[in-house]
């Protein structure tokens, strides 16, 4: 008798969340080419494990390690995203702990007396357990705790997505911070060089090889390289801010250094570049985590159509005196199954299904809305980078023509067969010119950081 109760018990444990009214996960097809189009892109042969490089692989210089480090341990972006994880997986253990059996405990003494003077006061005491279980057949407490599990996946891959946008950022703040100080440094060498124009000018002025119009005008140039350089400043102290607000601290930042494109590894592609490699990005992870989660808040509203079985029982005592509260005699045990069987609700079983079914479709929809998002960002900045490369190399020989230009034209100058506005346009044009070089550089930094980041590269630690 006592081997098929235990036997009865324990094919009721083994039944209980047996049953799942989930939908089965289909991962949706991704709404983009399944390969990146590549023709106009000179990559190069890559390792097997190209997507795998941590950020610390990428970035060379070790100036932009050190900050990346010290961003990761001080910016609170980072922190807040870290403490959403803890939260999520609390959140889990609160909900999976349903799907188990309860056990409390409690005591309590009563007084009691009548209104009049004359009846004494009683007291009682009173002890007991009490064991609960709930019954999941149709997996309404597991797919409940399954929901919660997936939010809690989502949560760290919104993390990892967190860790890659700080590194991002922290990078290209201090490409920006060193693509102020370049620029302020060429206006500044500028202006030197726009005073020692002025000077001579000045000097040709007194011998009479000149006239005060080309005086002026040397002097505007000053004036107005001036004001560039004032812009700059401003330029610098924004671009310190904003490192020094992606570091969470406010140590003494970096001052100029050179860096250049060797700061960084470029990214290695095959030359058949498949769009599942999105798959890896965290932002996609976490939607796909959300997808799954929303399945089973199906599952869940499902179960709430069928019955639902509890198991309670229960020992108690009770005696007015302490001494005999734990005899024997005093003691009671009980047993207690119930069954709930929803019959009628004016429609809010139905209408929490349809909330279930339809949060599982938007969760659809962002799935494929973060996979065209990252298609376009890695296709973007797989096509920017011959298009700036080819800009460079561009400027790179317009800079060395207006070189040779400046100096004929200072030449000619100084013989009398052009006025000084030649000298002007050739100065004006060679300042320009280097600023867009010194831009276009940075965007070159920008990009590949960018590329780097829409792979879902930067991860490892």
């Amino acid at each position: 008798m006592f081997t098929l109760k235990r036997l009865s018990i324990s094919t009721i444990f083994l039944l209980a969340g047996c049953v799942s009214l989930a939908p089965e996960y289909q991962r949706p097809a991704a709404p983009v080419p399944q390969q990146f189009s590549l023709s106009r892109n000179g990559l190069m042969p890559a390792a097997q494990n190209y997507h795998d490089s941590g950020w610390r692989n990428f970035f060379a210089d070790p100036q932009v390690t050190r900050l990346i480090a010290e961003a990761l341990s001080n910016n609170r972006d980072l922190r807040m995203a870290a403490l959403k994880v803890e939260e999520a997986r609390t959140q889990f253990n609160v909900t999976d702990a349903d799907r188990y059996p309860q056990l409390n405990a409690s005591s309590g003494i009563t007084y009691s007396g009548g209104l009049k003077s004359d009846k004494p006061t009683s007291q009682e005491y009173d002890a007991g357990l009490e064991l609960s279980y709930d019954l999941d057949f149709f997996g309404k407490l597991r797919n409940m705790s399954e929901s919660d599990r997936q939010n809690y996946f989502a949560s760290e891959e919104a993390r990892r997505a967190v860790h890659i946008l700080l590194v991002s950022s922290v990078s290209q703040s201090y490409f920006s911070q060193q693509l102020a100080y370049k620029q302020l440094r060429i206006a500044r060498d500028t202006l030197k060089n726009y005073q020692q124009s002025y000077a001579f000018v000045e000097q040709q002025l007194v011998t009479g090889s000149t006239n005060v119009l080309a005086l002026e005008q040397a002097r505007g140039q000053i004036e107005s390289t001036r004001a560039d350089i004032a812009k700059r400043e401003g330029e610098l102290a924004q671009a310190n801010n904003a490192l020094q607000l992606v570091l969470g601290t406010y140590r003494a930042l970096p001052s100029e250094n050179g860096a250049s494109d060797s700061a960084m590894t470029p990214v290695k592609l095959p030359p058949n570049l498949s769009s599942d490699i999105l798959l890896q990005r965290p932002d996609i992870m976490e939607a796909e985590y959300q997808l799954k989660a929303a399945d089973a808040n199906i599952g869940a509203a499902r179960a709430a159509f069928f019955p639902s079985i509890s198991l309670t029982s229960g020992l108690s005592t009770s005696s007015a005196a302490l001494s005999s509260l734990f005899t024997p005699a005093s003691g009671m045990w009980n047993f207690i199954p119930k069954i709930d069987i929803p019959i009628f609700n004016a429609g809010r079983n139905k209408a929490n299904l349809k909330l279930a079914e339809i949060r599982q479709q938007q969760s659809v929809v962002n799935y494929e809305q973060k996979i065209q998002a990252a298609f376009k960002e890695v296709a973007d900045a797989l096509a920017l980078r011959d298009s700036i490369s080819k800009q460079i190399d561009a400027q790179q020989r317009y800079l060395d023509s207006l070189q040779i230009t400046l100096q004929r034209a200072r030449g000619l100058y100084a013989s009398g067969a052009v006025s000084y506005i030649e000298v002007l346009d050739a100065e004006r044009s060679l300042f320009t010119t280097q600023q867009t070089l010194l831009d276009l550089t940075n965007s070159r930094q920008v990009n590949e950081i960018n590329l780097y980041t829409a792979l879902g590269g930067g991860w490892v630690e």
